[in-house]
């Protein structure tokens, strides 16, 4: 072996055979780097997986780097990938999940190709406006407020049907309620339209309708029946006279009794007072009722009362006469287990 050094020595010198080790130990290190960077692992194995949220508004390659650093990962290394390929203006937002043992390469290349999870958004019926927004919201990168300040105006309202869907997580919330609307669009078929438009009724109209319904009974098998009667009293036009509507307009959904003075009070809500549909959803209605609207039982009620007992049942009345029998036998029942209110 030292025979051979001294024969290169003599062959190419001293000066060449230095140049010449650095010049491998550079390309060692080029190889190493390179891999380093390629092909080892993000995380080791047994870690548990990153979740990274990108907000439209984060500088995206720094919160990656901060985010994979604080899991014991190379961010770093990812960092200085996704710059010598030029990719950092390519990434998009939104919610990815980095599994432990994936190469670098390829996280870069989930980060650069916007290979992004989707999110859940549940969209409740609820009668606050506020819940709604903020179950809208909670999976998505949405402020809640905006959400509210969308949806609230009687024009929005009533086309936000609560269902389950799926949206990127950096959505604003100007892009949920786009996509809410979207779906309303696309949930009122031509066949739901021309059932609505049978009884009177334009597609807002009838969602209006199903919340008064819904807020009425929560006995999903008697909604026809009682969306029945709602639209007898509208075609002979009579008031509405629903309860759930005043308890709306006073602003308390706790009340159970709704007495003589509540029905007074001066609301556009208030049915007792002004004839015809109240200018808005007093709830996000569930499908299902607004079907049940599509599909109101024909009959000759006019009159309905809430049963005694706390059956969720009504009775149904053809006749004042009736229906005043009907509401002494409930009040009486109120007033043995003290509900005054």
């Amino acid at each position: 072996m030292v025979q051979y050094f001294k024969k290169l020595v003599k062959k190419y010198g001293w000066r060449f055979l230095i140049l010449g080790g650095i010049g491998k130990l550079i390309s060692l290190t080029c190889v190493v780097g390179i891999y380093g960077h390629w092909f080892a692992p993000i995380i080791s194995a047994d870690a548990e997986p990153i979740v990274i949220h990108l907000h439209p508004d984060s500088e995206l390659i720094d919160q990656i780097t901060s985010d994979i650093n604080a899991a014991d990962g190379a961010g770093d290394r990812l960092a200085r990938l996704i710059w010598v390929r030029g990719w950092e203006k390519r990434m998009k937002p939104g919610k990815y999940i980095v599994e432990p043992g994936t190469k670098i390469s390829d996280v870069a290349k989930m980060f650069a190709i916007g290979d992004r999870e989707a999110v859940r958004v549940v969209v409740p019926a609820a009668r606050d406006l506020e819940v709604v927004a903020g179950k809208i919201a909670a999976p998505i990168a949405a402020d809640s407020a905006e959400v509210l300040r969308i949806i609230s105006p009687d024009s929005i309202r009533w086309q936000i049907i609560p269902n389950t869907y799926e949206m990127w997580w950096e959505t604003s919330a100007e892009k949920a309620v786009a996509r809410l609307r979207s779906e309303s669009a696309r949930w009122w078929t031509d066949s739901r339209k021309a059932k609505a438009a049978a009884k009177g009724l334009s597609p807002e109209e009838a969602v209006i309708l199903a919340s008064i319904v819904q807020a009425e009974t929560a006995n999903l098998s008697e909604a026809p029946k009682v969306a029945g009667l709602y639209l007898n009293r509208l075609n002979r036009g009579m008031l509405l006279q629903a309860d759930p509507t005043v308890i709306y307009a006073i602003g308390n959904p706790e009340i159970r009794r709704v007495l003589d003075t509540d029905i007074l009070i001066d609301s556009p809500y208030n049915t007792y007072k002004y004839k015809g549909l109240p200018p808005g959803t007093i709830r996000t209605p569930e499908p299902t009722y607004i079907e049940a609207v599509l599909n109101a039982e024909k009959h000759n009620y006019i009159f309905m009362c809430a049963e005694p007992g706390g059956t969720n049942n009504h009775a149904f009345a053809k006749t004042n006469a009736e229906h005043n029998r009907n509401a002494r036998k409930y009040h009486r029942w109120l007033s043995k287990q003290q509900i005054y209110r």
